[in-house]
């Protein structure tokens, strides 16, 4: 069991609630401002992910590396994605920002969609860091769908589902922040109307991001021909499940789904979560609900909404934590 405790967090007075914590969050896309060199990472399929990497240039050969990991309709450029960059900078880690297939720089690399089930892309990203530091360590911080890839990842690894990659045992830690860890219930929950906003911006930056590979398919030319759709689960039946080889929408969320491994996940991991996330249901995070390995340490936050955690000081709570987690004593 994992003796880990974060510090204390406490709203913002004047950002409360989920929603409002959640749109605090909402932001365009900033610049780290630091020297940055790319690496693409070409996937078995054909299709690539870039990393973007930014080394402190006194980074010792068996130092931190940490693979950040951005949500949906994210890319290496998202604002938690800077701050969480500039921050572990300055703390003498070795920071790897990727863009899934399609987004950021790799949105004209892809023929592909990526999606929550994803798990083999990060696991090719993690080889490509452990082969330009193989004496390191490595480290994972992953926001919203991408948590769910990554708890994926190491639970199949840990179940047997998928083969032990020879780096595997310098994963060190992994974080993941408001995972969706399972798909079917947080899609029940997005169809409620009070939710419908959140639908329509993310359906918004989806269909504005859907790389010129995959508009040039002909599949996708058959999806596209009937109506716009209005909520995420109609989204993911028209276009994410049979452009990506599923059945239909609840068989992508049965079979990517991080919530069926997470029992067999065998890295020190912390998940991170709020009560009154929107996105996210809290019963997601439940012991009742799904069996969590030994080594995940959950934190469910009273506030915080989706990756939101604004403090009295408006600064982000979750940042402190990372910091502690992977920084901290013992680690």
């Amino acid at each position: 069991m994992i003796s880990f405790q974060p510090p204390a967090f406490q709203q913002h007075r004047l950002l409360r609630g989920g929603h409002l914590q959640t749109l605090a969050t909402v932001t365009p896309p900033g610049k780290l401002g630091l020297p940055t060199q790319k690496h693409t990472v070409t996937l078995p399929d054909g299709d690539a992910v870039v990393l973007h990497e930014t080394c402190p240039h006194d980074w010792p050969e068996d130092g931190l590396s940490l693979l950040l990991v951005h949500g949906l309709s994210g890319c290496h450029a998202a604002p938690y994605m800077i701050r969480l960059a500039k921050r572990f900078h300055e703390q003498g880690v070795r920071v790897f920002r990727i863009d899934m297939r399609g987004c950021g720089d790799a949105f004209g690399l892809a023929k592909q969609l990526t999606h929550a089930g994803r798990s083999d892309d990060l696991i090719a990203a993690l080889g490509a860091i452990a082969n330009l530091a193989p004496d390191g360590r490595l480290g994972v911080a992953a926001v919203s769908l991408g948590g769910n890839q990554i708890l994926r990842a190491v639970g199949r690894i840990g179940s047997g589902a998928d083969p032990q990659p020879d780096w595997f045992g310098k994963l060190n830690r992994i974080a993941a922040i408001c995972p969706p860890v399972d798909l079917a219930r947080c899609s029940e929950n997005m169809q409620r109307r009070i939710l419908r906003p959140y639908n329509y911006y993310f359906i918004r930056q989806l269909m504005s991001r859907i790389p010129p590979g995959v508009r040039a398919r002909s599949d996708f030319a058959a999806s596209i021909a009937s109506k716009r759709p209005r909520t995420l689960r109609e989204l993911d039946d028209q276009f994410t499940a049979p452009l990506s080889g599923f059945a239909d929408a609840l068989d992508y969320y049965e079979k990517s789904s991080a919530a069926h491994y997470i029992e067999t996940v065998a890295v020190p991991t912390l998940v991170l979560a709020a009560e009154d996330d929107p996105v996210v249901p809290v019963d997601c995070f439940a012991e009742s609900k799904h069996h969590w390995s030994r080594t995940v340490k959950r934190i469910v936050s009273k506030h915080g909404g989706h990756v939101g955690f604004i403090d009295r000081q408006r600064n982000c709570w979750m940042d402190r934590v990372l910091a502690d987690w992977f920084l901290g004593d013992g680690c």
